[in-house]
């Protein structure tokens, strides 16, 4: 979480508030004690801190749904990427590192699944979701829509999505 203070803001409101502290006592003729006026200044400073999750909070190595393989997002210029950094079964039955051959385009077949970028564009839209991704499926070749949320507990919430159906998981932080 970021923390953010303004302290000349807070300087400015403090005088402000020991002005009409000064003010209440002539016109209320009334006696402020100190345990009210921490009270208020607490209140009053309380809303200078922001709190909130950074745009990069997704940044880090996920456990898809179904325990198959690991995703690792990072930014990419404005956008997050995500890339596969861990395959369950990375080998094919002949040993062979496993390949993208449902590919569409077929010169990109013979390339590996292994560190292989499957997710782009994604945008922080803020209070933790990403939206107008794009997500690569090697099991079918296929490409659908994309977005994100990160939960409070570090697990995300994706969502892929295409001709109006969606498919939504939950994968867990490493």
């Amino acid at each position: 979480m970021l923390i953010n203070v303004n302290f000349k803001i807070i300087t400015v409101i403090l005088t402000f508030i020991k002005k009409k502290i000064y003010f209440c006592k002539l016109i209320f003729k009334t006696k402020i004690d100190m345990k009210n006026f921490f009270s208020l200044l607490l209140f009053i400073m309380s809303g200078f801190f922001v709190y909130g999750q950074s745009s990069d909070a997704i940044a880090g190595t996920y456990l898809k749904a179904d325990g198959k393989s690991k995703i690792q997002f990072f930014k990419s210029g404005d956008t997050f990427s995500g890339k596969v950094v861990w395959l369950k079964e990375p080998n094919d039955e002949k040993g062979n590192p496993k390949k993208d051959p449902k590919n569409p385009d077929k010169s990109l077949r013979e390339r590996p699944l292994m560190g292989m970028i499957t997710i782009t564009g994604l945008k922080y839209d803020g209070d933790g979701k990403y939206v107008d991704g794009r997500a690569y499926r090697p099991a079918d070749g296929d490409e659908v829509k994309f977005k994100v949320k990160v939960n409070d507990d570090g697990t995300l919430t994706v969502t892929g999505s295409k001709y109006g159906f969606s498919k939504t998981e939950v994968w867990k932080k490493q």
